[in-house]
């Protein structure tokens, strides 16, 4: 009887999944100005949305898009804000356009909150005259690495700072290349080592590092458009399958499948043309979606095998003028939202994946940390670890005598399998111990350093 009711339990299931037609609904407004807002989604609860013309301004839910609060800009100079990362409801990194109205750019700030914007306190500025702040973005593998990335301020080199502590530390990088400027929201990074951004230039390119900024790429495109920004840049965590898109796109993507080495034209079911795009990756999965979006029609289509095929989704008719959207991965849900950049409109999907290869749908029966692969290891590695709950994780790495040379996670984790990754670039040869912390289970492990 017990199988026969775990096999009913099931089959309602997997009927009550593949019977969710997932698709876009407005679920607000918000009183925004300017033409480029910005959105950021942490949780599938909790949204944070910026923009401005002579003011910046902020707007959150912490509801599902139920209600939406203009947050404070306590700190914030009366620059557009042109971009926002949030990390749950109190913490979110923004930067600003430079300028009042971000148009053409100016001595561009990044600022920080961690009490949900009663205060806003600035990280560092560009300087030069045509700074602009396309996007702060963190790891989807290891949230204490991020990037920020502006266009050149002084003409020349690009303008990135790197963290690899959470954003409490911060160290410049000036990638050269011809080019005036990048795009807003196409910034990307995986590790340490993986992070680029798009360009707009002809003929189309993204800027790519693989070396943690040592060495940068600027690789010309495939599909997605002849010209313009490439507004729409993203790559899976394997490293290998990415997408990108320029403003001048309609039907097809440039997609790579050996890492941006190549890009070669994709053929995807849009007909909205001159569109804005916005391409986001699903961490860990071969999903991603995609947003086309003209000034009268958005399409969004969907890929569950790593942009091979696309089908389309439904979106609200004559609805035109979507410039930004960001997704967030809850057990097998996706949430997103996505903003109008005239009048202020959110739009929401909930999609339930149904028959993807995903491991945290097989909940694990126990906490379990593995040895890390590869060991011994140069300089990067892999720890995998399991929790049959949700709970606050922490894993930290300590050197041979017991200080704590890097904190790997520190948030709370869904029930499921994860891992992380270690970049031991900077530190010495030797023998180093991770230790994890989650509710009442501790391990600790040993992994070998060989240069």
């Amino acid at each position: 009887m017990k199988k026969y009711l775990q096999f009913f339990s099931l089959l309602i299931v997997l009927l009550v999944a593949l019977n969710v037609n997932a698709q876009w609904t407005q679920v607000g407004t918000v009183p925004i100005s300017g033409t480029w807002p910005s959105i950021s989604v942490p949780s599938s609860n909790v949204c944070w949305i910026v923009g401005g013309a002579s003011t910046p301004m902020i707007f959150r839910t912490v509801n599902g898009g139920v209600n939406w609060v203009t947050m404070p800009v306590n700190g914030l100079l009366t620059k557009a804000l042109m971009c926002v990362w949030a990390v749950d409801s109190l913490t979110a990194f923004v930067g600003d356009g430079g300028d009042a109205s971000g148009s053409t750019g100016g001595d561009a700030i990044a600022s920080k909150t961690t009490n949900g914007g009663q205060n806003w306190v600035q990280m560092f500025n560009t300087g030069g005259t045509a700074g602009f702040f396309n996007g702060i973005v963190f790891s989807k593998v290891n949230p204490l690495w991020g990037i920020a990335e502006s266009d050149p301020p002084t003409g020349g080199a690009y303008y990135i700072q790197k963290t690899v502590d959470g954003g409490n530390t911060w160290f410049l990088q000036n990638p050269q290349a011809s080019g005036s400027a990048s795009a807003q929201n196409s910034i990307v990074i995986i590790d340490t080592n993986f992070y680029g951004f798009g360009l707009n230039s002809t003929p189309n390119r993204i800027g790519l590092t693989t070396n943690a900024g040592v060495n940068w790429s600027f690789i010309p495109l495939t599909g997605g458009g002849t010209s313009g920004f490439i507004a729409g840049f993203t790559f899976s965590t394997d490293k290998l399958n990415g997408l990108a898109s320029a403003s001048t796109a309609s039907t097809t993507l440039a997609r790579t499948t050996n890492g941006g080495t190549n890009w070669f034209s994709q053929t995807i079911p849009s007909s909205v043309t001159s569109a804005y795009p916005n391409i986001k990756w699903v961490p860990g999965l071969p999903v991603a979606y995609c947003i086309m979006s003209s000034s009268s029609t958005t399409a969004c289509v969907k890929t569950t095998n790593n942009g091979a095929t696309w089908t389309a989704m439904t979106f609200p008719a004559g609805t035109g003028q979507v410039n930004h959207f960001d997704i967030v991965l809850e057990g097998n849900t996706v949430y997103g939202y996505c903003i109008k950049a005239t009048g202020g409109v959110v739009y929401k999907m909930v999609d339930v994946l149904v028959g993807i290869n995903d491991p945290n749908t097989n909940i694990p029966s126990e906490f379990k940390l593995e040895q890390n692969y590869p060991n011994p290891f140069n300089p990067v590695t892999k720890i995998d670890y399991s929790l049959p709950i949700s709970a606050f994780v922490t894993i930290n790495v300590y050197d041979a005598l017991g200080r704590n040379v890097s904190t790997l996670v520190s948030q709370q984790k869904s029930a499921g399998n994860h891992f992380v990754e270690f970049d031991a670039s900077n530190l010495g040869s030797g023998v180093y111990y991770y230790t994890i912390n989650a509710g009442n289970f501790v391990q600790t492990k040993k992994m070998m350093l060989v240069k």
